[in-house]
């Protein structure tokens, strides 16, 4: 998923890779509604201390997700999935500059400059994201990136573009519409093994009006759905929806009825409920989402960020809950490549930490008191 310029540093954990270039049971068709089971097996795990271990340089093809401990040029590190914990090479970062990793860790964009995080080795970008006020997704096969860039003027639309290696970026279209608060089109998902990029245009407190799903190499419209945006009593926001990482699935949570609908793209159905739930991300295949339980017509803010928990949406069985009443989800999150596992930021009575969840319900603290993380997965937070 992508950011919004105003809320992307603090989406560490969710991005794709660039190369030398810059270099449901719900069952098919059915709508029945789930609701998580409160009976349902449910393993938890106490935060255990915060490793003292650092490694050196990240191994080639080990994937990590990458945080700050420290929010400067050399605080920034790196998790692999099983829990390894990596320094990452001194970076040219000043204070709010736009950060972007690639979902599997190796590179980190920092305007129009990328990292190698385990070499350190410096290649640009065609574009500088700092000037041009241009928002970078990394595709799903860390090669291609997906750009959003804002046309001058209150609600003017955002161009969206699709970059292949070592080529010029192509513009896909105009879309949605941005201003002061507002994101307008934002990339939920950039897609590159099924040629697609899937995005939404946002208002200023996450609700969503339209989604598209457009074609990489034609910029063909292949999928648009509108959604209301006053279901709030108090006429304030509609629909948050976010994107499973290869762009099968959306997850709709309205704010009106607190809770979220699951529905597949293909063939625009609904494929499952989750009552009394906001959805925060999916996994990598789209089995799982992280949620938290949402009361209905939430006024002030919109969003839920308490107790978050990893639901099967097809069953409703949650696989795994935060720990101890009261743990609240940063907003960060990202989807491990290829498998089931989801990181995030989780703070636990005074500490904010690093946490990583498997789809066995296995979930620990692999570091704490950091800052915050760079994510990959969605920006709407």
């Amino acid at each position: 998923m992508t950011v919004s310029p105003g809320r992307a540093i603090a989406t560490i954990l969710m991005t794709f890779t660039l190369p030398m270039w810059l270099a449901g049971c719900v069952q098919s068709g059915t709508s029945s509604a789930h609701t998580p089971s409160s009976s349902a097996a449910v393993a938890t795990a106490s935060a255990p201390p915060t490793p003292s271990k650092v490694s050196g340089p990240i191994p080639a093809r080990t994937r990590v997700v990458l945080y700050w401990r420290t929010f400067g040029v050399d605080g920034l590190y790196a998790a692999s999935w099983t829990g390894t914990l990596y320094k990452v090479p001194t970076v040219d970062l000043v204070q709010g500059e736009l950060a972007f990793q690639s979902p599997d860790g190796s590179r980190l964009a920092i305007g129009d400059t990328v990292y190698d995080t385990s070499s350190g080795a410096i290649s640009r970008l065609p574009f500088d994201g700092t000037t041009t006020y241009v928002s970078v997704t990394w595709a799903d096969d860390s090669q291609h990136v997906c750009l959003t860039k804002p046309l001058p003027g209150q609600g003017s639309p955002s161009e969206i573009s699709y970059v292949s290696p070592g080529s010029p970026a192509v513009v896909l279209g105009r879309f949605g519409s941005q201003g002061q608060q507002v994101p307008g089109a934002t990339v939920l998902a950039c897609v590159a093994t099924s040629n697609r990029v899937v995005v939404a245009n946002v208002g200023g407190l996450n609700d969503t009006s339209d989604v598209w799903v457009l074609d990489t190499t034609t910029g063909a419209i292949q999928y648009h759905r509108s959604y209301p945006t006053s279901t709030k009593t108090n006429g304030n926001v509609g629909v948050f929806v976010v994107a499973s990482p290869d762009g099968q699935f959306l997850a709709e949570t309205d704010a009106a009825t607190g809770s979220a609908t699951i529905r597949r793209v293909a063939d625009d159905s609904v494929v499952g409920r989750l009552s009394g739930m906001e959805v925060h991300g999916f996994s990598w295949h789209g089995d799982l989402v992280l949620a938290t339980s949402r009361p209905p017509d939430l006024s002030i803010v919109n969003s839920t960020t308490t107790d978050p928990g990893l639901i099967d949406w097809r069953t409703g069985r949650t696989v795994w809950h935060s720990p101890p009443s009261g743990a609240s989800f940063g907003g960060r999150l990202a989807a491990q490549p290829g498998g089931e596992g989801i990181a995030l930021d989780l703070r636990v009575g005074q500490h904010e930490g690093i946490w990583m969840v498997g789809p066995d319900g296995q979930g620990h603290a692999v570091d704490q008191d950091i800052q915050f993380l760079v994510t990959v997965l969605i920006g709407l937070v």
